[in-house]
């Protein structure tokens, strides 16, 4: 056994492990030929070693290239961590070789303690919490999946026990992996999911690193999508198709997935540090792992402090209880240690002799069994020359009576007292760090102070030999291919006291400082240090570049599906508004809100209506006239929902405000309000001409927003292939902007019509795979309104094919969902989903009196009547004329000819105030047999007349059958044989063709064709 510390060399085992500060040990793989490059350099420390004779060691007998052992070297110190300018183990001589310059002891020990000649590294008093770690790893690795939360107060060693395990863990024979997250102070919580990304993208740059890869991609493509490291232009780009439309529901789901499928054959350790710190996205997705039932080889192990001090309401404090409540985590308090474990702890630093009677109590009184503090007072005594530790045994070199006095009462003053100790350049040094963070970049932080990176790095490098308050992590990649090397605290109350103790002023210097230095190393790739911006320009008081990278880390956690982080930041955007200067307020606070309001209203939120009203009264209040349109017309699109009236009144304010707009933005302003008016309030042809005249005078600056729109209009007017044409065009704009998460309903509105055209244009075959396809999507992303709005369509298309049964096996899988008043209170989106309620009963009652069931048609009619008469929503005046349809069908059925009369004409007068084709001729239709059953046969002959004409020179499938299938009833009943043949011919020509849409076997075919209306069609034209 080898050891040059931290590092152990087990050359029989070739095993390579480094000790960690908190006596932790972690393997490092090494791959073979690169190990016995180490074990042949450490064999022969402090003398020269050829390339040749490397060569001759490892590759005897083969021709090799040279290059080979400057890879295999390469390799071995960026496993070291050792730096080619200032070696610390492999020092390269100049086209002579390489030297190992470390000292190397021989140990027979196979402990993970290592002389360090302090007295950090040996875990203690915890025997009891690695039993329980460790029995939660056995259910683990049997697929019972775990999740564990280490807690305590700073300084009691959650982290070196997590570490601890870890090390223990890693010596399993089985094959294992292990990941590791941080929660970053003062930063982290605005990262979405931040530990967890750090976490994946270890795991897909780990061994074996590639399957995960591949894992992500089939299970968990919205994840791989947050990793644009791992992925080429291409795989980006078929990312964006695949998770276009997700959700957060989607992101958890898919993860937890992943994660399964992981764990399927080798165990998986997932360590999260500093959950206190931790974001709420994250939280979220704990929650969701620890909920799954499915198997899986999976330890979650997080560490954080106590959360009693943390206020109501945060997701982490109500998240422990509950999977505490339910069983599904452990939870590890660390205590402090006792009298009896500090002895043990300094015997075991004093194998040599007993430890002087009374440390341990004198100790353990000053720490109160903190494991930092005791550290630290050890330490403490150790440099002023109080107590020796020397050879394996401790000395006292004063009585004991005097040390008492001698120690600080508590560690945060022992810390400081450590500090004093430094120079004055140290501990300016140390200060300047605690600005950056826990970990900080030397380079980084010596520009942005101007002092010279290189002798603030010697400057770091003896501070973590000497005094053990910060240790180097690393070599870290820069932007334009620098590199710098990376240092820590040892401890988070380290840096905690550093900070504290400079001026308020100061600190907002050097946040300032070190932010703009981020700004412009990092302009190639801002999106990296985003959420590390917005931290040091609001801790600077720069209110301006604050928000703007809090809106930016928004933005960032829109694409991550993390609604709740983007909501979070805006709010935090808006509160840092009020410090700014009137100016600056009346430019930023406007936009902060419309930011915040997009996304509410992109979650249909309905606190969108509270925000955009708020930001009306902010944008009239600055005069900001196209800002307050904009807001109203928003405004006007959620009341459309909830309020016809002050839908309506919102649109007239915007249109009012319009006269002050330059021409092209009044334009705009003047085509949204017709689009209000003709969608949440009705039909009329002045405002339908208005929108049209709008709508073609803005040309090509149209907008995804403004294109959905007019695919509704489109389909409204009956312009079915138009509308499924603009429908695509805002499919192929979703695709160019990133699957932006803002415009979540433009997505589904533009799919849901591409869907519905294709059913009113008859190509039932294509409608049925357009829903299926986007069904499938809004399943795979959670997205349940919206699959409830594609199962509308679903049953939509089985209604007019005639199959009944298909509708009501459809909307009875749904509808008592929606009908439950208990579950419906608990959706954040009951005015949405209260829509598609409306419209599956329509289409239940329609399919009841298909089938004959007049009292189940009847209850179902009545409901969606009573539903828009107590609340108007959104196209609820074209609802209303379905509803017609079917409640005129039902009187039709039952016989009675007055009601069938009335429903008739109201069905009539509501689709002549439309533009809607279909429905016209339809009840023009419907019409011209009540009349036939009121034996009034001028006016059927009448209705029937006007039906073709309304039909004739539109693309109306749906109702050109049916038009011309009852002309030609009525025809013959007036003698008209051969008039009664063309009608027949026309319906039946049409009935093959909505028939031949379909594939041979598809069983909706199969109904269509053998309903009773359809089949008298057919027999009759044969």
């Amino acid at each position: 056994m080898k050891v040059f510390p931290p590092f152990r060399l087990d050359i029989a085992n070739q095993c390579l492990w480094r000790r960690g500060d908190a006596g932790s040990e972690e393997r490092i793989l090494l791959s073979p030929k690169a190990f016995a490059v180490l074990a042949y350099l450490v064999e022969h420390a402090g003398k020269l070693v050829t390339h040749d004779d490397l060569l001759e060691a490892v590759w005897p007998g083969r021709v090799v290239e040279p290059q080979a052992v400057k890879k295999q070297v390469l390799a071995v110190r960026s496993a070291l961590g050792d730096r080619p300018k200032k070696p610390l183990f492999i020092e390269t001589l100049t086209t002579r070789g390489y030297r190992f310059i470390a000292p190397v002891t021989e140990s027979t020990a196979p402990s993970a303690v290592f002389p360090r000649g302090t007295p950090y590294g040996i875990l203690v008093g915890r025997a009891a919490a690695l039993e329980e770690l460790h029995e939660s790893w056995r259910r683990a690795v049997s697929g019972v999946r775990q999740i564990v939360f280490i807690t305590g107060e700073p300084g009691i060693g959650k982290t070196a026990l997590a570490e601890e395990f870890s090390r223990q863990v890693a010596l399993d024979v089985q094959p294992i992996r292990i990941a590791h997250g941080q929660c970053i102070e003062g930063y982290g919580s605005k990262e979405a999911y931040g530990p967890v990304l750090d976490a994946l993208g270890r795991l897909c740059r780990g061994p074996r690193g590639e399957s995960v890869v591949q894992i992500l991609a089939s299970e968990a493509p919205a994840w791989l999508a947050q990793l644009p490291g791992l992925l080429t232009r291409e795989d980006r780009e078929r990312l964006q198709q695949e998770i276009l439309g997700a959700t957060r529901q989607r992101m958890l789901r898919e993860l937890g997935e992943a994660l399964d499928l992981i764990t399927t054959e080798t165990a998986l350790l997932l360590l999260l540090e500093d959950l206190h710190w931790v974001d709420d996205s994250t939280v979220d997705l704990v929650s969701t792992v620890a909920r799954r039932r499915t198997p899986a080889k999976l330890m979650l192990v997080a560490t954080c402090r106590p959360l009693d001090s943390e206020p109501p309401g945060r997701p982490l404090k109500i998240l422990m209880p509950d999977l505490l409540v339910h069983r599904l985590c452990r939870k590890i308090d660390l205590p402090p240690l006792n009298a009896t474990e500090l002895e043990e702890y300094l015997a075991l630093q004093s194998p040599a002799s007993s430890p002087p009677l009374g440390l341990s109590a004198l100790v353990h009184r000053h720490s109160e069994g903190n494991p930092l503090f005791m550290v630290a007072a050890l330490e403490h005594m150790a440099k002023r020359s109080l107590l020796l530790h020397a050879n394996g045994r401790w000395e006292l070199q004063v009585p004991l009576e005097q040390i008492e006095f001698e120690v600080p009462d508590d560690l945060r003053h022992m810390i400081e007292t450590q500090l004093e100790r430094l120079s004055a350049r140290e501990q300016s040094a140390l200060e300047l760090a605690s600005i950056a963070g826990q970990s900080f970049s030397t380079s980084v932080i010596g520009s942005a102070a101007e002092i010279d990176s290189a002798s603030l790095e010697d400057l770091y490098e003896d501070l973590s030999r000497r005094h053990h308050i910060v240790r180097w992590i690393g070599t870290a990649p820069l932007p334009g291919g620098s590199s710098s090397e990376q240092y820590e605290f040892v401890h988070a109350l380290y840096r905690q006291i550093l900070y504290d103790r400079q001026l308020p002023n100061r600190r907002a210097r050097l946040h300032r400082q070190i932010g703009e230095h981020l700004q412009t190393l990092y302009a190639p790739q801002m999106e990296e240090v985003v959420p590390e911006l917005a931290y040091h320009f609001e801790q600077a008081a720069d209110w301006p570049r604050a928000i703007e990278y809090l809106q930016r880390a928004a933005q960032i956690a829109g694409r991550r599906h993390a609604p709740l982080q983007a909501d979070s930041m805006l709010a935090r955007s808006l509160e840092l508004a009020r410090h700014l200067p009137e100016a600056q307020r009346a430019r930023t606070e406007p936009q902060v809100l419309a930011a915040l309001a997009a996304h509410r209203m992109a979650a249909f939120d309905m606190r969108a209506i509270d925000t955009l009203e708020t930001l009306t009264a902010c944008a009239a209040a600055y005069g900001l006239i196209d800002v307050q349109a904009r807001a109203l017309l928003d405004l006007s699109f959620f009341w459309a929902f909830t309020d016809a009236e002050r839908c309506l009144e919102a649109a007239q304010r915007a249109l009012r405000l319009s006269v002050e707009q330059d021409p092209v933005t009044r334009t705009r302003t003047r085509t949204g309000c017709s689009f209000r008016r003709l969608t949440a309030i009705g039909w009329t042809a002045q405002d339908a001409i208005d929108y049209r005249t709008g709508f073609a005078a803005l040309g090509s600056e149209h907008g995804v927003t403004e294109l959905a729109e007019d695919c509704i209009i489109q389909w409204l007017s009956a312009e079915y292939r138009e509308a499924r044409r603009v429908a695509l065009e805002v499919r192929a704009k979703l695709l160019e902007s990133g699957a932006n998460s803002n415009l979540r309903i433009e997505y589904e509105t533009s799919t849901f019509v591409r869907g519905v055209n294709l059913l009113f244009l008859g190509e039932w075959g294509e409608a049925l795979e357009e829903f299926a396809t986007a069904l499938a999507d809004a399943r795979k992303n959670d997205n349940q309104d919206y699959s409830l709005l594609l199962r509308n369509g679903e049953a939509w298309l089985h209604l007019h094919a005639l199959d009944y049964n298909g509708v009501l096996e459809i909307s009875e899988s749904v509808l008592p969902w929606l009908s439950n008043p208990a579950l419906r209170a608990t959706q954040r989106l009951p005015v949405r989903l209260s829509a598609q309620f409306r419209i599956l009963l329509i289409l239940s009652g329609s399919a009841s009196v298909g089938l004959g069931n007049h009292a189940r048609a009847l209850e179902d009619f009545s409901s969606a009547a009573a539903e828009m008469d107590r609340q108007a929503n959104f196209l609820d005046w074209y609802r209303r004329m379905p509803l017609a349809a079917g409640m005129t069908e039902l009187w039709l059925a039952k016989g009675d000819r007055t009601r069938a009369r009335l429903e008739g004409e109201r069905f009539l007068d509501l689709s002549l105030a439309s533009a809607e084709r279909t429905y016209q001729g339809l009840a023009w239709e419907v019409n011209a047999r009540v009349a036939l059953l009121n034996q009034d046969l001028a006016r059927a002959r009448d209705c029937i007349a006007k039906a073709v004409s309304t039909v004739e020179g539109f693309e109306v499938p749906l109702a050109t059958w049916q038009v011309h299938a009852t002309a030609a009833d009525i025809e013959k009943q007036s003698g008209n044989r051969q008039a009664a043949r063309s009608h027949r011919d026309v319906s039946r020509v049409t009935i093959l063709r909505l028939a031949n849409s379909l594939p041979e076997q598809e069983p909706l075919r199969k109904a269509f064709l053998s309903a009773p209306a359809v089949g008298r069609v057919l027999e009759g034209g044969s």
